[in-house]
C-alpha cells in the first residue's frame, strides 16, 4: 500500500530538482548543441579541403606532355602551401621538392625536402625526403655532411631493403671517393651479403662489384677487414675463388664498374632522386 505514494513522492522530486536547476540545464544542453554543430562543421570544412586540394594537386600544370612528366614545382608549392596538414598538400610538397631536384635546383630542393620532415614527421614519405636531403647535400659537393645524413639513413632503416640498400651503397661510394678506404670496403661487404638471402639484389650485386675492384687494388684492406686471416670467416666478405687479391686484371674485367669516381651533378646531368612513393633508384649511384 505505500509503494505508490513513495514513487509519486521520487516522482515529484524530481520534478522539483529539475525546475530548480533549469537553467543551469538549458544552458548546458545549448552548449552541447553548439559544440556538437561546431565538430560536425570543422569534419564537413575538413573534408571540403581534402576534396579542394586533390583538385587543385591534380589540376598542377605539367611541364609537357602526360601526367607522367614533370609538373611545376612552383604549382606543387601553391597546392602545399594552401593545403597544409592534408594528404594532397604531403605529396604535393615532396613532389615538389623532388622536382626541384631534378631540376638541378639543389637548396631550393634541400629547403623543401627538409620542411617536408619538420611537417610531416609521421609521413610514409619521411624516408625518401631524408634521402633527398642527403643526395642534395651530395650534389653540392658537400660530401662529409652528406656522409652524416646516410649514415643516419641506415641506422633508422635497417629492415627497409628498398631504402637501406640505395642508401648503403651511396654511402660506401662516398667513403671511396673521400679516401675513407678502409669504411668503404666494409659498407660494400655488409651489403654484398645481402646475396646470400636474394642472388638478384642490384645494389648488393654492384656492392659486391665495386668491392672486389676496391680489394684487388688494395690488397692490405681486404687482410684488415678479415682480420689477417688466411681464409674469411664464413660470414664474411671474399673475392670470387678466380681472383685473387693482387690481381690486376679486374680492372679490365667486363662486369667491373668504372674505377674513376662519378663526376659531380651539374644542372644538365642530374641524378634520378628515389621515385616517390616508391623508391626505385639512388640518388646519384650509377657512375
Amino acid at each position: 500500500m505505500d509503494a505508490q505514494p513513495q514513487s509519486t513522492d521520487t516522482y515529484l522530486k524530481t520534478v522539483q530538482w529539475l525546475h530548480d536547476r533549469r537553467k543551469p540545464l538549458l544552458i548546458g544542453g545549448i552548449v552541447v548543441a553548439v559544440l556538437g554543430l561546431a565538430w560536425a562543421y570543422l569534419a564537413w570544412t575538413k573534408a571540403r579541403n581534402e576534396d579542394d586540394a586533390n583538385a587543385q594537386f591534380f589540376a598542377a600544370p605539367l611541364e609537357s606532355g602526360a601526367r607522367s612528366m614533370a609538373v611545376s614545382p612552383t604549382a606543387l608549392l601553391n597546392v602545399a602551401s594552401t593545403y597544409g596538414g592534408t594528404a594532397a598538400g604531403e605529396h604535393a610538397q615532396a613532389l615538389a621538392a623532388e622536382e626541384l631536384f631534378t631540376q638541378g635546383k639543389y637548396p631550393e630542393a634541400y629547403k623543401q625536402f627538409s620542411e617536408f620532415i619538420d611537417t610531416y614527421p609521421d609521413s610514409a614519405l619521411l624516408p625518401q625526403a631524408k634521402v633527398g636531403v642527403a643526395a642534395c647535400l651530395e650534389a653540392e659537393g658537400k660530401t662529409s655532411e652528406a656522409i652524416a645524413k646516410y649514415h643516419d639513413i641506415v641506422l633508422l632503416y635497417p629492415t627497409e631493403m628498398n631504402i637501406l640498400s640505395p642508401a648503403k651503397l651511396t654511402l660506401a661510394r662516398l667513403y671511396e671517393e673521400s679516401n675513407q678506404l678502409q669504411l668503404a670496403l666494409t659498407t660494400y661487404a655488409e651489403l654484398a651479403r645481402v646475396l646470400n638471402q636474394n642472388l638478384n639484389d642490384p645494389w648488393a650485386a654492384e656492392a659486391r662489384e665495386r668491392a672486389q675492384l676496391l680489394a684487388s687494388q688494395n690488397p692490405k684492406l681486404m687482410e684488415a677487414l678479415t682480420g689477417g686471416a688466411p681464409s674469411a670467416p664464413q660470414n664474411t666478405f671474399t673475392l670470387d675463388a678466380n681472383e685473387t687479391e693482387g690481381s690486376k686484371s679486374a680492372a679490365g674485367a667486363t662486369n667491373a664498374p668504372k674505377t674513376s669516381p662519378p663526376p659531380a651533378p651539374s644542372g644538365n646531368q642530374t641524378p634520378n632522386l628515389l621515385t616517390i612513393p616508391g623508391a626505385s633508384s639512388n640518388a646519384t649511384l650509377k657512375p
